[in-house]
């Protein structure tokens, strides 16, 4: 199918035409959970020791941002994590002492990497799960979505859902790419990249940035508290030695240098690494960022 970009008000980017649910389902039964066949999954066969640290260090960072936007603490947070893929951010959370419960659906990746939170986790479909929880009413005070909103065909369903398993006091982060922001179109205009790299359906069907997020939080029932990115990665366009989209042959170098700086970064403590990404998150910049929302 061929997909065109239709500008949606705020400033958001949508896939025109958006997929349905069946078509979708088909597209991630395809590329997702093909590891029994021996085909390349989600997720990697193997990490080298620095990348297991960097994917901890993200968990930490996001556990950083809640703990400093919530007022409740201590053993008895409750937090729901969805989408929690290969559960390193579940594992970080289990060892602080918090409540957590994992949702994917694929239990793959916790099943290679963090088998030892496998029952903190449930799997499978993460609507139907929400549908269960809302009719048993259970609450919790956070909830986590990374990397998972830009997938869906219908956000702002999944944000009404998010809010209903939250208390009242509750607060939500959010994860999404940094897409149509100023730095992308800056390297399109200076032609150090030839093509809107990161327009990518069906994998991502909304765009959203760090100036397109608050107004749509802000309209589906939100109040933003709190915002913070993640490395700018795509600094790298902007020289022709680690221009990985024109040279894909220079991504894993590129990939490696953000995680070295970032590890060297946060020795400084996670309360300095946080705000710099605060930062850089008001500048615009970042390859991520997460927002962090209460409900209104």
């Amino acid at each position: 199918m061929t997909y065109a970009k239709k500008h949606l008000e705020g400033g958001i980017v949508a896939v025109d035409p958006l997929p349905d649910e069946k078509e979708l389902s088909e597209y991630y039964a395809r590329k997702y959970y093909q590891e029994s066949d021996g085909k390349k999954s989600t997720y990697d066969a193997t990490y080298t020791p620095d990348e297991l640290e960097y994917k901890k260090l993200e968990s930490r960072m996001t556990l950083q941002g809640m703990e400093e936007n919530i007022s409740k603490s201590g053993g008895t947070l409750s937090i729901l994590d969805l989408g929690c893929g290969e559960g390193f951010l579940v594992r970080e959370a289990a060892e602080k002492g918090y409540q957590v419960t994992g949702v994917d659906f694929s239990s793959f990746g916790v099943e290679k990497w963090n088998p030892e939170i496998l029952k903190s986790c449930v799997f499978g479909n993460v609507y139907d799960f929400l549908s269960r929880n809302k009719e048993s009413e259970k609450k919790y005070d956070v909830c986590i979505l990374r990397n998972v909103l830009e997938h869906v065909i219908d956000p702002p369903s999944l944000l009404r859902q998010i809010s209903d398993v939250l208390h009242d006091d509750g607060i939500a982060l959010i994860t999404v790419p940094n897409d149509y922001c100023a730095l992308q179109k800056l390297a399109m205009e200076k032609k150090y990249i030839d093509r809107e790299f990161w327009f990518a359906p069906p994998d991502h069907l909304y765009y959203f940035n760090t100036k397109n997020i608050v107004p749509f939080f802000e309209t589906n029932g939100f109040a933003v508290l709190d915002m913070f990115s993640s490395f700018p990665v795509d600094f790298f366009l902007f020289h022709s030695g680690s221009n990985y989209v024109m040279d894909r042959a220079k991504g894993k170098e590129a990939h490696f240098a953000r995680i070295s700086i970032d590890l060297l970064l946060a020795k400084e403590g996670m309360d300095k690494f946080v705000n710099l990404y605060r930062a850089m998150a008001a500048c615009g910049i970042g390859r991520d960022f997460t927002v962090v929302v209460r409900k209104k």
